[in-house]
């Protein structure tokens, strides 16, 4: 059986109009078997792209994701 994490991850950047730095934080939904392998295929997800925290990682209570 699947699991699925939600994990909370942080980035900061500059709003263009003021220029201020701000700090979003983004949740992803990942397809993994431990917390521990969740943040580590959203760090290599997320790798090259910005600079990013992993804030949390916790189990999600979704039995399936279902595509057309």
């Amino acid at each position: 059986m699947k699991k699925y994490f939600l994990a909370k991850v942080q980035f900061t950047h500059a709003d263009e109009k003021s220029g201020k730095i701000k700090k979003v934080i983004v949740q992803y939904l990942v397809d993994a078997m431990s917390c521990t392998e969740a943040e580590a295929r959203i760090t290599k997800y997320l790798g090259g792209i910005m600079d990013f925290e992993v804030k949390s990682v916790s189990e999600s209570i979704i039995a399936d994701v279902i595509s057309a």
